[in-house]
């Protein structure tokens, strides 16, 4: 046993198959993206508006990716959001701006058996 722990040629293919084991099961438990239900949706978009984050904002979005995650954040840097609900097919986020209460509307749509927010208009055939 201690001959072949000492083999290069052992750890020269043990070394690749751990690697490739990993990148697998990695891939297998990463989470799908968006939210099980409208409301854990909508309350995971609020929690991310609040923080301004993101990163947490991306894997909710269904288009736009990185870009747009990180502009819809930047837009609530000096606002107060206050609470995000779903109604209507699409997650309300009200929030305070210099004093003004408003409504951000971002429309919800179920891809692969998840929840996700649509922040870029996409027009259907």
């Amino acid at each position: 046993m201690k001959a072949r722990l000492t083999n290069l040629r052992f750890w020269l293919l043990v070394f690749p198959i751990g690697w490739l084991a990993m990148v697998f099961v990695s891939i297998a438990v990463w989470p799908s993206p968006g939210a099980g239900s409208p409301d854990e949706l909508a309350a995971e978009v609020t929690n991310a508006l609040r923080a301004h984050d993101f990163h947490k904002l991306e894997p909710l979005l269904a288009v736009g990716g990185e870009d747009v995650a990180k502009t819809t954040a930047d837009q609530f840097q000096t606002a107060r959001v206050e609470r995000g609900v779903y109604r209507d097919g699409a997650i309300v986020v009200e929030y305070t701006h210099d004093g003004t209460r408003a409504e951000f509307r971002l429309p919800v749509e179920m891809q692969d058996g998840r929840y996700v927010v649509n922040p870029v208009v996409t027009p259907r055939g």
